[in-house]
């Protein structure tokens, strides 16, 4: 008997696709209550087309079918506005739209997602739950929680990115790899190297998702200047004395890009000042490029945080800044660690990095 309903429970999903050809899919929604406007389908090529839609009049039910070459990505939207829907779409694919979640009746792409996204929900409901003490704790200004949260949070963004890396590499062939690589938030180029040669790089090329991925692992590699030699500056401390990069010969120097207004920068800056002992012991020197455009802001993020290394700035902003701009920095906290050659060894390193760093 179980058999048998297994059996036209098959056949029915079957017959829900049946009206389409081999180079169409179908999607169909059911919404909760009834709905008057205009349901538009849409998809992504350099920006964002509705290419279909339909009206509805008190309507519960609505349904789309449409050629489609290769898999790729569409979205359901609604006007007037209501939650819409995003779902990866394939040749024979069906798929069934209901209270927020996208059914799979046929399509292999979309199942791919929809474990991801079972996987990855746990961790954006954490994140969600750690934003809202963050809010609290700002709104109490306890910069001692602020400061915890903010390097929970870091932990938990790094923890969820590579969740989403390993689920990438666990179907490295799929349109749904690519698709989710593109949607990334990695940093740092080598990372960006890793995930591009673990997808398809060939047959998903006409997608926005392989665009977007090629596009930010370029940007990530052309920041990138581990190995090179450090590019050359001279600037000024905090007491007017004259600072140059060829003071630093001989010895492993650390070089730290911060603001006082980036507070993960004056986090970072607290890390290091609790290692700055052992760093001393092992010979690394430590230079921080300040990128403040007053001296003021400079001076009293300075004395706050308790600053005991090498502390320059050229009182302008890092779009200002001529050293920002020769070690490529748009983004901060920045860390350079140079060799005792002049070169660079080491991009962002963290901190068990600086406290295994053989200097001998």
């Amino acid at each position: 008997m179980i058999k048998n309903i297994f059996f036209f429970a098959c056949v029915l999903a079957g017959v829900a696709c049946t009206s389409q050809s081999k180079d169409e899919f179908t999607v169909k929604g059911k919404l909760d209550k009834p709905f008057t406007g205009t349901v538009y389908l849409g998809h992504i090529t350099d920006k964002f087309t509705n290419i279909d839609s339909v009206q509805l009049t008190n309507a519960t039910e609505f349904s789309f079918t449409q050629h489609i070459s290769n898999p790729d990505k569409y979205r359901i939207s609604f006007k007037p506005y209501c939650n819409g829907y995003e779902f990866i779409a394939e040749a024979e694919g069906c798929y069934e739209l209901k209270n927020d979640s996208v059914t799979v009746i046929q399509g292999k792409e979309q199942e791919l997602m929809n474990r991801y996204l079972k996987t990855i929900t746990p961790f954006r409901q954490e994140a969600e739950k750690l934003m809202n003490l963050y809010a609290e704790a700002e709104t109490a200004k306890d910069e001692k929680a602020l400061s915890e949260l903010r390097e929970k949070l870091t932990q938990h963004f790094t923890k969820e990115q590579q969740t989403t890396v390993n689920f990438i590499k666990s179907c490295p062939s799929s349109y749904t790899a690519v698709d989710l690589a593109g949607n990334l938030l990695l940093r740092e180029y080598p990372e960006w190297k890793e995930v591009y040669e673990t997808v398809d790089t060939i047959n998903y090329t006409y997608s926005y998702a392989f665009r977007s991925l090629q596009e930010k692992m370029n940007e990530a590699r052309s920041l990138w200047i581990q190995d090179i030699e450090a590019p050359d500056f001279t600037t000024t401390d905090i007491n007017g004395k004259t600072v140059k990069l060829s003071d630093f010969k001989g010895n492993y120097l650390l070089l730290d890009f911060w603001a006082s207004w980036c507070r993960p920068c004056r986090d970072k800056a607290k890390e290091i000042k609790k290692i700055y002992p052992q760093l001393k012991a092992k010979g690394i020197q430590i230079c921080g490029i300040n990128l403040d455009d007053e001296r003021k802001k400079w001076l009293d993020a300075s004395q706050e945080d308790g600053i005991l290394w090498i502390n320059t700035s050229e009182q302008k902003s890092f779009r200002d800044n001529q050293i920002a701009k020769d070690y490529k920095v748009t983004q901060i906290p920045a860390l350079f660690v140079i060799d005792p050659s002049g070169k660079i060894v080491k991009q962002n390193p963290d901190i068990d990095y600086l406290l295994n760093l053989s200097t001998k």
